[in-house]
C-alpha cells in the first residue's frame, strides 16, 4: 500500500483524490491545506485520517511514502524541493514551474533525493489523446506532417464552481506574464503537442488582449525537430457564448494529419463538437472510435502513472526534463509574440 498526502486542496484536488478511492494499492492517508476551512471540509468529505496545515509536518509523518504537490505553480519548487529531501516521491501538478532556472534546481534536489518525480498533465492520458498517439506511432496515419489545436473558451460563467481565490491567483501570474490561457492552460496544448509529435525546433506567435486581462485571441505555430512537420493552436474566448462542460468553461479539439490519413478528436474538457470522440480517416475512408471522453479520466490514468512509477514499472510521464522542455516551449511563445519575431527553443537555453 503506498500512503500520499495530498499538499494543497483547491478546486482540481477533487480530481486528484478521486484516483484513490478503490485503489488496492494506494490511499490518501493524509492532506494538506493552509486554509483550516478547506481543509476541515475535505477531512469530513473525503474520511482522510491525518490532517496538517503546515507542509513540513506532512512531510516529517514517517507513513507517508508520497506526495502530490496541487498547489499554484508559484510555489512548486519550495514544496518539490522540501518532499525530495524529506525522501518522498512526488507527482507536482503542471506547469512544473515558473522559470528554467527553477526548473533546474527542482530537477537536481530530487535526483540527489533519488526519488520518482512526475509532472502531471491530464491531457497526456485523456483516452482520446492516448489513442491518437497509439495510431500514430503505429503508423495509421504514416508519416505525422500536421498538428492543428483549437481552444474555444466561453462565459466565465457556467461548468463547475472555481473559487474567487484561484482566480485571483490566476490573475496576479497574467500580470506577470505568465497568462490565464497561453502558459497556465497552454501547458496542457503545448505537452499534448510536444507527445503527439516530438520535440520543437522554432516557433512564432501572436498573443492579444481581452478587457487588459485575457490573453485571446491568439495564434500560436511551430516548427518541429523532425524535417517538414508543423503546429499551429489557436485560443478564442467568446465572452458571451456558454460552453457545454461539466468542467471549465473551454473546450478543445485537435486534428493531425500524416502521408497517408488525418485523426480527429472532437472534444477534451467540454462538449462542443457532437460525434465520436476520435476519428480517422484514411484511403479506407472514416473510421469512428468511441472510448472514455470524459475529461476527469486523465487525471485517474496519470495518477496510475504515479503509482507504477514508483513501483517500478513504468517512466513517469511527464520527467522533470522533460516538463522543463514544455516551459521552454512555453516561454519561447511568449517571447516571440513581445519581440514580433521567430524565436528558437535553444535561444532559452540547453
Amino acid at each position: 500500500m503506498i500512503r500520499v498526502g495530498l499538499i494543497g486542496l483547491g478546486r482540481i484536488a477533487d480530481l486528484h483524490y478521486a484516483a484513490y478511492p478503490g485503489n488496492p494499492g494506494a490511499a490518501v492517508h493524509a492532506i494538506c491545506d493552509a486554509d483550516p476551512a478547506t481543509l476541515e471540509k475535505r477531512r469530513v468529505e473525503w474520511g482522510v485520517p491525518k490532517e496538517y496545515t503546515d507542509y513540513r509536518e506532512l512531510l516529517a509523518d514517517p507513513e507517508i511514502d508520497a506526495v502530490e504537490v496541487i498547489t499554484p505553480q508559484t510555489i512548486h519548487e519550495e514544496f518539490v524541493v522540501a518532499a525530495a529531501q524529506a525522501g518522498k516521491h512526488i507527482a507536482c501538478q503542471k506547469p512544473m514551474t515558473i522559470s528554467l532556472e527553477s526548473a533546474d534546481r527542482m530537477i537536481a534536489a530530487v535526483k540527489d533525493a533519488g526519488v520518482v518525480f512526475k509532472v502531471t498533465d491530464n491531457y497526456l492520458f485523456y483516452p482520446p489523446i492516448a489513442l491518437a498517439k497509439q495510431l500514430i506511432d503505429e503508423g495509421v496515419i504514416g508519416e505525422p506532417m500536421m498538428l492543428r489545436m483549437k481552444f474555444l473558451g466561453g462565459l466565465w460563467k457556467g461548468g463547475w464552481e472555481v473559487p474567487l481565490e484561484t482566480w485571483e491567483w490566476r490573475m496576479r501570474e497574467a500580470a506577470a506574464g505568465r497568462y490565464l490561457q497561453t502558459f497556465d492552460h497552454g501547458h496542457h496544448m503545448w505537452s499534448t503537442a510536444w507527445h503527439l509529435m516530438g520535440d520543437v525546433e522554432k516557433v512564432f506567435a501572436w498573443i492579444d488582449k481581452l478587457n487588459d486581462l485575457i490573453d485571446c485571441p491568439a495564434v500560436l505555430t511551430w516548427k518541429y525537430r523532425a524535417d517538414k512537420r508543423y503546429g499551429v493552436c489557436d485560443y478564442a474566448q467568446a465572452l458571451e457564448l456558454p460552453i457545454p462542460s461539466k468542467y471549465y468553461s473551454c473546450d478543445e479539439w485537435f486534428e493531425i494529419t500524416g502521408s497517408r490519413g488525418m485523426i480527429l478528436v472532437r472534444r477534451c474538457t467540454g462538449n462542443v463538437l457532437d460525434g465520436p470522440a476520435v476519428s480517422v480517416f484514411t484511403e479506407q475512408g472514416w473510421e469512428h472510435h468511441e472510448v472514455e471522453s470524459d475529461w476527469g479520466s486523465g487525471f485517474r490514468l496519470a495518477n496510475r502513472n504515479f503509482l507504477s512509477a514508483i513501483q517500478g514499472k513504468e517512466k513517469p510521464l511527464l520527467t522533470g526534463e522533460e516538463a522543463r522542455e514544455i516551459l521552454r516551449f512555453a516561454f519561447a511563445l511568449r517571447k516571440s509574440s513581445d519581440e514580433h519575431r521567430e524565436v528558437y527553443l535553444d535561444e532559452l537555453g540547453g
